[in-house]
């Protein structure tokens, strides 16, 4: 059964790789429809408690939560609906007009609040930003400057901040360049998509020898959690690179590359120990999901949308014995399923359908 879903995915997913990036030009439609979800204002500041919200949800990023996930769904239903063209139109441009996710003085006061504001801002704003340049020619000209000003002002923003800036192996440093690189080829800013493709290269030359990521895989029983999302923001980085003509794909530092530290996930994910070795290392401050630790270890992603962006992965690479593998690990992957992932940028799935 897994040879006949495994085979079902390929033929759909192996068409030629060349360089165009699905994040950039979106889906053919053709199995992007999906359920929506109730909509719900994108809050005008990001007032977030100083707690890790991860064990701890309050109802400003439980709204920046839905109120993405709401953008997912349409931006995946507007390869097919025009009338969820129209929506996505109306949601972006509203939250960019109302000068939505603007920061609280006192944002920067506290161990844990830093690091949340900025987190929720970028994973709720670089799916907008994806589903905006998938869609960018429905909106005139003034409408652009409106949304291209009030994005740009955020990742600004945020690259000014002290984290941003000290932070070397991080997701979210990694997210940070995937927002920039998506933002930087939309608005043909090269400035952008620089930053993006350093902090990729920053990654990968950081990597350890087995192609683990230092950082990300010191986080207790979150550890692989933050792996696979460090992952999806530099594969996210190297599509959008692709656009602009660079190919991170093929960058390396002896053992070190993307597939390597893709090998490495795949392998953790079958064998948490080869994790739990720096996972143990984990700081007191650091966030560790509840339930889990550096043993025991969250590794739901594979089989949930936190897997998706392997399509992007498996369109230029599936055949290779990384491709395989993570086709072996992921049950969401070998099903072919749809589903919405910010660090994906959306319903990965239907993006590759093109």
């Amino acid at each position: 059964m897994k040879q006949l879903l495994r085979t079902s995915v390929f033929i759909i997913l192996l068409a030629s790789p060349g360089w165009a990036s699905p994040l950039l030009d979106g889906g053919s439609g053709k199995g992007c429809g999906v359920g929506g979800s109730r909509f719900v204002s994108l809050p005008i500041s990001v007032d977030l408690p100083n707690a890790y919200t991860g064990n701890n949800p309050d109802p400003v990023s439980t709204a920046m939560k839905a109120w993405g996930e709401y953008v997912m769904r349409l931006g995946s239903n507007a390869q097919s609906s025009s009338k969820a063209q129209a929506e996505l139109r109306r949601v972006l441009l509203d939250a960019a007009n109302a000068n939505a996710m603007s920061w609280p003085k006192d944002w920067s006061q506290g161990d844990d609040r830093p690091p949340s504001v900025i987190y929720h801002t970028m994973e709720t704003l670089f799916p907008a930003v994806v589903s905006y340049g998938q869609n960018r020619e429905e909106f005139s000209k003034d409408e652009r400057a409106i949304f291209e000003a009030w994005a740009g002002d955020i990742i600004d923003r945020l690259g000014k901040t002290e984290k941003i800036r000290s932070w070397k192996t991080d997701n979210k440093k990694y997210q940070y360049g995937a927002l920039s690189a998506a933002f930087g080829v939309i608005t043909g800013k090269s400035k952008y998509l620089n930053t993006g493709v350093k902090i990729y290269k920053t990654a990968i030359n950081s990597l350890r020898e087995d192609g683990s990521l230092p950082g990300d895989t010191e986080r207790g029983g979150s550890s692989l959690h933050y792996t696979n999302h460090a992952i999806a923001n530099l594969v996210a980085i190297a599509e959008y690179a692709s656009d602009g003509g660079i190919d991170l794909y093929s960058y390396g530092s002896g053992s070190k590359s993307i597939h390597a530290a893709i090998s490495f996930l795949v392998a953790a994910q079958e064998n948490p120990s080869l994790i739990a070795k720096y996972a143990v290392k984990t700081g007191a401050k650091t966030g560790s999901f509840k339930g889990y630790s550096a043993e025991k270890q969250d590794r739901r992603w594979a089989s949930e949308e936190k897997a998706s962006w392997g399509y992007y992965y498996l369109r230029r690479f599936g055949k290779s014995a990384i491709g395989q593998a993570l086709l072996e690990v992921s049950p969401f992957l070998r099903a072919g399923k749809a589903g919405v992932f910010s660090q994906a940028g959306g319903n990965a799935r239907c993006f590759v359908s093109g």
